[in-house]
């Protein structure tokens, strides 16, 4: 019987090193029988949730329309955060109305939200109040509570006209003696538009929890359990209260590209866009590195986790694969297609790894 990774139950899964929620890829690297299905669909779903809806990558789903498994529960990440994480925050000054937005995207189509938004008069502070189609009296009540905001505020709403009904049904459940004027329509020009994410740990565990899961699969001879990965498995599991440090510990990041054709710094992907994970070996230390959503038109940020370090370790060798999307959509349940890349040395003398999050 082969023991999970992060406790003591029967490994009995099957994961994908890359999350599912970004699509599945045909010929994609799996772990195999390395974690059991609880801590794989509970504990680690959760760092799962924080990669896919409250940080960058999140945004990056929604405007590419990515889907993740038909059977998980749709969540509108610029609605609420996941896990413990802040949703995603997207706006712009609207001049018609003279006050923000907030935005939300959907495959690749952006539009104003449906919500409240108030207005303090002394502080000229704005709050804003996502609605959603089905949302009660008593939650709308508990989140204008979470908000904060002092009187007195001006209070306005932005909706389509296809909404207006059920949002003033619910408007008005909340403060019956409220009255609606005439709609002044939004101008629903977008202008430079603001993306704001706060990131928590479980976000940067997701990125050491890809690296890890990836290197065992391109590593065969190490079962993740040995003594110099204990570190690492207890960052991904385990919660903690002194997150930047531990942070800093395990995640860097990479200012050398992992494709050779971005050694060239106008190079970018001709249209296409995918995910680069890659593992390797150097002496006294073993390490992963992760690429999220390579475009033409975002050069994509580079994690790299430290994943161990022995002295045993003395030899060089690496791996890496490319997660590409298919031009035209999903084909049956797939996202895209996965392929080897060929790896080559390149000199050490390029600076290491600066730290992921800086201490405030």
């Amino acid at each position: 019987m082969s023991t999970c990774l992060y406790c003591t139950t029967e490994a009995n899964s099957l994961e994908h090193p890359l999350p599912a929620a970004f699509g599945e890829f045909t010929n994609a690297p799996m772990l195999d029988r390395r974690v059991c299905a609880g801590c794989n669909t509970r504990r680690l779903s959760l760092l799962d949730q924080q990669i896919a809806r409250c940080g960058p990558e999140g945004l990056m789903r929604k405007f590419y329309g990515v889907q993740g498994r038909p059977e998980n529960a749709k969540v509108n990440p610029f609605v609420r955060g996941s896990a413990g994480g802040r949703r995603l925050e997207f706006s712009t000054f609207d001049r018609e109305v003279g006050v923000e937005v907030n935005l939300e995207i959907e495959n690749g189509v952006v539009r104003q939200m449906c919500e409240l938004i108030f207005v303090e008069t002394e502080s000229g502070r704005t709050c804003h109040l996502p609605l959603t189609e089905g949302m009660t009296a008593e939650q709308a009540r508990a989140s204008m509570k979470r908000l904060g905001i002092t009187e007195p505020f001006e209070t306005r709403l932005s909706c389509y006209p296809d909404e207006r009904d059920w949002v003033e049904a619910l408007v008005r459940a909340v403060s019956p003696e409220v009255t609606f004027s005439e709609p002044k329509l939004m101008s629903y020009v977008i202008e430079q538009p603001q993306a704001t994410f706060v990131l928590g740990e479980r976000y940067f565990r997701a990125f050491a929890k890809i690296g890890f899961h990836y290197f065992l699969t391109q590593f065969p001879m190490y079962t993740g359990r040995e003594e110099m990965f204990a570190k690492i498995r207890a960052f991904i599991y385990e919660d903690t209260t002194e997150p930047v440090r531990r942070i800093n510990e395990f995640i860097g990041m990479r200012q050398h590209p992992l494709l050779l054709p971005m050694l060239n710094p106008d190079a970018r992907p001709n249209g296409w866009r995918g995910h680069v994970l890659a593992a390797e070996t150097r002496p006294g230390v073993c390490m992963a590195h992760i690429q999220m959503f390579l475009t033409e038109e975002n050069p994509g940020l580079i994690y790299t986790v430290n994943l161990a370090q022995d002295s045993g370790i003395t030899g060089h060798e690496a791996f890496a694969h490319l997660y590409r999307y298919y031009p035209d959509g999903k084909r049956g349940k797939f996202s895209g297609e996965t392929e080897s890349l060929p790896a080559m040395r390149v000199g050490m003398t390029f600076p290491p790894a600066a730290p992921a999050v800086a201490a405030r």
